[in-house]
């Protein structure tokens, strides 16, 4: 595991995110908490998508262009 403050972060960005891609666990420290670095999936990727969708066609339906079920008429 690599261990590096906010400050080498900032000056090792693209040295850092190598490792972490290539798997090598990451940790940043920083007065606001720790945090692991790790890269991106594909299922990260998909559910991003999915979000993006759903909040589109939320927005579409406040600004009523689009008219969604209400939940109680949703069967399971």
């Amino acid at each position: 595991m690599q261990v590096v403050s906010a400050r080498d972060f900032r000056a090792n960005q693209t040295k850092i995110l190598t490792a972490a891609r290539k798997g090598q666990t990451v940790m940043l420290t920083s007065r606001v908490g720790n945090f692991k670095i790790v890269p991106i999936t594909d299922d990260d990727t998909i559910i991003e998508m999915d979000l993006r969708a759903s909040m589109k066609e939320v927005k579409a339906h406040v600004e009523g262009k689009v008219n969604l079920p209400n939940a109680r008429d949703i069967e399971f």
